[in-house]
């Protein structure tokens, strides 16, 4: 499997979309956030742009997809993370376990996500993914991070 063609695909889409400022209807706005879904229902995602004070590395620090990271130890949301492979300095094949949800109504689930950290010329990090579960990939895109310094 080609997982640095599937990391490019899903970071140029994900840069595009994050760059599009039509066809998005706000859904939460506060000093600290801006939260979007799109207009067409064929297309479903959302965005979230959010304002955080510190360095681009120091930020990024906290939040980069790594083994025994800060991520594991502040998100509620991730109880474990693994690198099953690491394919070149940007991309890697991760294994992220998150616990249970709504007291127990959702259960722990189980991903594996081609993950992509790119850093651009204008400063902008982001970390993009191809995600999957035990039972394989499915067409779920993310970008959980972007900044710029």
């Amino acid at each position: 499997m080609d997982y640095r063609h599937i990391a490019n695909t899903v970071a140029d889409n994900l840069l595009n979309y994050s760059k599009d400022e039509s066809g998005w209807k706000m859904c939460k706005k506060t000093n600290a956030i801006l939260a979007c879904f799109p207009l067409s229902p064929l297309h479903p995602r959302y965005k979230g742009e959010g304002i955080i004070n510190g360095s681009p590395e120091k930020v990024w620090t906290c939040l980069k997809p790594v083994p025994d990271g800060l991520r594991v130890k502040w998100d509620n949301n991730v109880k474990k993370f693994e690198l099953i492979q690491s394919i070149d300095d940007e991309v890697s094949v991760c294994r992220t376990v998150t616990p249970s949800a709504a007291m127990g109504i959702i259960s722990p689930r189980d991903f594996v996500d081609v993950v992509l950290v790119k850093r651009y010329e204008d400063g902008t990090i982001t970390s993009n993914g191809k995600t999957g579960t035990s039972l394989g990939i499915y067409n779920s895109l993310f970008q959980e991070y972007s900044f710029k310094g």
